[in-house]
């Protein structure tokens, strides 16, 4: 009995020594305090907004499955810019009270949604399979603070080994863009339930981030893909592997885009309006409209909370009973609304066809920590051909 205390007293000893070298070893980067540089707003506004905080508290794991990452990489999408500007801001800063903990403050903000970094601690939950020196990638949702910092906390279920195939600064570059596509074509798509082989799918605003990540799982999938982008992005668009690709910009492209239909899915990437779902859909066999900027938090911004989701009811059964065609609870088609769904399976499935090369990133630029403030308005500027990434570790 004495020796077996003795043994348990040496190995809890030893854990412990471990722990705390751990700690020395990752927080000592900074200083003893655990303190961390991170890009902040301490209001809504524009770019001016962004400050370098020198001095932010490195996030605590508060909860068995969190996971902490020292950030390597980075990117910027366009739901950073617009939160930055205040996008979202009421319901957003009412589920953080919910997700994280009732007396969550709404500034300084962080923001960055999808990252790759090296794990340095994590939960007690957390199982084997993710330990603490891995390469990972991973992926925040809106609600959490963010990964425009030397360290985020994310829930392990939104975190996975890196594709060893990727550099940091590619793998930094996918996840939420392509958590989105898979979330819109599979949840709001319904493709979960139904093979997308052979399915016809129009993908408006093929070159951007959510786009070119839909183009790549869909023919991954099977399907036959048409896709809409400007001018100068054909190439580069063809390059993923679309079946038709069509200039917006053509005096023809209404005609082509209806001649190269009709659509089992249109999923809308570009952020624009689009007169032409109904006469391009098929008028049976429950074809969707989707489009991945609803009005669901602008309408909460202008409204409030509890009339900004009445509106959002009255928009959403309102354009589903403007269709003219077969009423789509009788199987013809409708109008949805895709979303940012963060999921294990999608990153599971996001991973495989990373690893395998038939979803590869494409990274248009690449900023220093120090210049975040210019990667940001290069996304704010538009027409992007690619992501715009932040390389962590170079100042």
């Amino acid at each position: 009995m004495i020796n077996f205390t003795r043994n348990y007293l040496l190995v809890s000893q030893s854990k412990y020594c471990e722990s705390l070298a751990r700690f020395i070893s990752n927080y000592g980067k900074n200083d003893i305090q655990g303190r961390m540089r991170a890009w902040q707003i301490h209001a809504y506004g524009g770019i001016d907004c962004l400050s370098l905080n020198d001095s932010a508290r490195v996030p605590p794991i508060k909860h068995p499955d969190d996971v902490l990452v020292e950030i390597s990489a980075s990117s910027v999408n366009p739901i950073d810019v617009a939160m930055m500007g205040g996008y979202g801001a009421r319901l957003l800063s009412v589920g953080r009270r919910t997700t994280l903990s009732p007396d969550q403050i709404e500034f300084p903000l962080t923001l960055g949604r999808d990252f790759c970094g090296e794990i340095v601690e994590k939960g007690h939950g957390v199982t084997e399979n993710l330990k603490v020196g891995d390469k990972v990638w991973g992926v925040l949702s809106p609600f959490h603070p963010g990964c425009h910092a030397q360290y985020a906390v994310a829930p392990v279920s939104n975190v996975s080994l890196k594709p060893s195939n990727l550099t940091d600064i590619e793998a930094a570059a996918v996840l939420y863009a392509a958590v989105t596509a898979w979330s819109s074509l599979k949840i709001t798509g319904e493709l979960c339930l139904q093979s997308a082989n052979g399915k016809r799918v129009l993908v408006m605003g093929g070159s951007g981030g959510v786009g070119s990540c839909a183009i790549q799982m869909l023919k991954a999938w099977g399907a036959q893909v048409v896709a809409t982008c400007n001018t100068d992005a054909v190439t580069f668009v063809d390059t993923l592997g679309a079946d038709c690709v069509i200039d917006y910009t053509d005096p023809d492209a209404e005609r082509r885009i209806m001649e190269e239909g009709k659509y089992d899915i249109i999923l809308n990437a570009a952020g624009v309006s689009n007169t032409l779902y109904e006469e391009t859909l098929k008028s049976k066999g429950c074809a969707k409209y989707i489009t991945v900027t609803s009005p669901l938090l602008r309408n909460v911004d202008r409204h409030g909370l509890a009339l900004g989701m009445i509106k959002n009811v009255i928009d959403f059964v309102s354009s589903n009973l403007s269709l003219r065609s077969t009423p789509f609870f009788l199987g013809g088609p409708s109008v949805r609304w895709g979303y940012f769904i963060p999921s294990a399976k999608a990153i599971e499935e996001i991973s495989e066809l990373s690893s395998s090369g038939k979803l590869m990133p494409s990274v248009e630029r690449t900023y220093k920590f120090s210049e975040l403030q210019a990667a940001y308005q290069k996304v704010l500027d538009g027409h992007s051909r690619g992501k715009t990434v932040i390389d962590m570790k170079s100042m």
